[in-house]
């Protein structure tokens, strides 16, 4: 022990176990101790229990509890009164032997799934060695675990604010009828009646409030199957959390976190059985060439470009739809396989999550503007940077690719990013052919994405926009909704406001330039956007 101004501390302040024992003036066996502790307890039923018997052993009187399992899962702050340094060496030597192993806060699980199994007191306890003892010797035989509790006797001496979890909603009724039996007093704060009050009770964990909030917006088989992909990832897991704290900063905190799932529910929640697409009129071109639109269930869109025994994807969605994708495609007498080249507007998950399969399965080769690769490894769709945009971005980014399967190219193709000419306000960085068709890549300044391209063919008048000029009226309302998620959880979705909006006025001059000069050859340019139906360029005009 190191002695210091009437304090002695026993163990390092990063130490499972960490106390400081103040005492009174005069010898060091001198009575009226005060201990100050911090412990580590296993966040389950019947560890306070077990933690407050101890101190009762010892003769301890808790003057001050602490435990929110919501900030820390293991972590309990406690001021125990005791009656001499015999007593001290006593609780010392049970906590030592009883906290061998255990430390650290705890990894951030789900474990509380129903508002039912919770119910938050105010306890009358009076105030004298073993009172806590016993309480919490009541709570364990219902299997009750203590998730949040506040004992103060310099503000209420004989009153404890305690929140805590059973596994079956039926225990709470058995326990609050033991709680009278046993005599003591206590006022119900809350008792599982709404999930809206989720987010109010203390010591739940932000990923429990997840699906909590969930339940009265998804059907119970989409929360438990994201719940059974959340906890089989740590680190799926751990980026959820994270990313709630870093919204939390500027948005409100209960829309992310039902945003954030919602937008993983419907990706996942629409696959096998409850695939289905939105076909566009296929458009026959000369020489043979078809291209064929289809829109998947989140409203991405995905152009299957024919011609003879070939196929070209202009981008590819999420990739938990890769599967249902193959499948529908025979179904269309076209082969997954001879999917040669995808080519790759920009790296949002939902425009190249399915890249990544087709070129590991068939030998598909994907292309991509360099920076697309870049903000694939480094995580980010807004580039470099720092601050909290650019950690929640990194964040979300994360997510949505791990929630929807997305699985990027390994060796990608890259467009060469040099300067052959000029459409309109945009650099050609590229051109390749697919059949009779000869498209020009067009960089994008950045204002969505980095490394977003378009292309364009200008002798057919086909110009493939991204996310840029969505057809928005052609959505259904779910899928407008859908892709009103991305605003609530970026606070934007785009990297630079200003930029996007100077960008789209660019592309809808270059596509009416284009129109004008067709239309003189009896032809009409056609706007293929990465969200709804394509559309003839002239509804763009004022």
């Amino acid at each position: 022990m190191v002695e210091y101004f009437g304090m002695t501390m026993t163990e390092p302040a990063d130490s499972p176990l960490f106390m400081k024992v103040y005492r009174s003036a005069g010898p060091a066996d001198a009575t009226g101790l005060l201990v100050k502790l911090r412990v580590c307890l296993p966040d389950r039923p019947g560890s306070l229990a077990a933690f407050a018997a101890e101190i009762a052993a010892a003769g301890g009187n808790i003057s001050f509890f602490h435990y929110d399992r919501s900030q820390d899962s293991s972590r309990v702050a406690v001021e125990v009164q005791l009656g001499d340094a015999a007593a001290l060496d006593l609780l010392q030597a049970s906590l030592r032997a009883n906290r061998e192993g255990v430390g650290g806060t705890a990894e951030d699980e789900v474990q509380i799934t129903s508002m039912e199994s919770v119910l938050e007191l105010k306890a009358r306890l009076v105030n004298r060695p073993g009172t806590l003892a016993a309480f919490a010797a009541l709570l364990a035989q219902h299997d009750a675990n203590v998730i949040y509790m506040l004992y103060d006797e310099d503000i209420d001496a004989e009153s404890a604010a305690i929140a805590l979890a059973v596994k079956d909603p039926a225990e709470i009724g058995r326990l609050l009828r033991a709680v009278n039996e046993a005599g003591y007093h206590y006022r119900v704060l809350y008792r599982g009646a709404g999930e809206a009050e989720a987010s109010r009770v203390i010591g739940l964990k932000l990923i429990e409030k997840f699906f909590l909030r969930l339940k009265g917006l998804l059907p119970a088989g989409d929360i438990e199957e994201i719940r059974s992909l959340v906890v089989s990832s740590r680190e799926l897991e751990q980026d959820l959390v994270r990313f709630a704290t870093e919204a939390g900063n500027d948005l409100e905190a209960g829309d992310v976190f039902e945003t954030v799932l919602t937008f993983a529910s419907r990706s996942r929640g629409r696959t096998g059985a409850r695939f289905s697409v939105i076909e566009m009129p296929p458009l026959a071109l000369p020489g043979g060439a078809e291209i064929l639109g289809i829109r998947l269930p989140t409203s991405e869109n995905i152009y299957v470009v024919r011609h003879g025994e070939e196929l070209s994807l202009i981008d590819a969605g999420h990739g938990i739809y890769y599967d249902d994708l193959k499948a529908y495609l025979r179904k269309k007498a076209l082969d997954p396989a001879r999917v040669r080249r995808i080519f790759v507007t920009h790296p949002d998950t939902d425009h190249v999550g399915m890249a990544g399969y087709f070129e590991e399965e068939f030998g598909t080769e994907v292309f991509l503007h360099p920076a697309a690769v870049d903000v694939i490894r480094s995580g980010s769709r807004i580039g470099k940077g720092t601050g909290v945009l650019q950690n929640l971005n990194t964040y979300y980014t994360r997510l949505s690719g791990r929630f929807t399967e997305c699985r990027f190219p390994s060796k990608p193709r890259l467009f060469p990013s040099t300067e052959p000419g000029r459409a309109g306000e945009f650099r050609i960085i590229d051109r390749f052919t697919i059949g009779p068709l000869f498209f020009e890549v067009l960089e994008s300044r950045g204002g969505h994405t980095p490394g977003l391209v378009f292309f364009l063919e200008r002798a057919e008048g086909l110009l493939f926009t991204s996310d840029f000029l969505i057809n928005v009226p052609s959505l259904l309302p779910d899928e407008k909704e859908h892709l009103g998620l991305y605003r609530t959880l970026l606070t934007s979705p785009n990297r630079d406001n200003r930029l996007y909006k100077e960008e789209t006025e660019a592309l809808k001059a270059l596509a009416l330039g284009l129109d004008a000069e067709l239309k003189q050859r009896g032809k009409a340019m056609l706007v293929f956007p990465g969200h709804g139906e394509y559309y003839g360029a002239e509804v763009l005009r004022p």
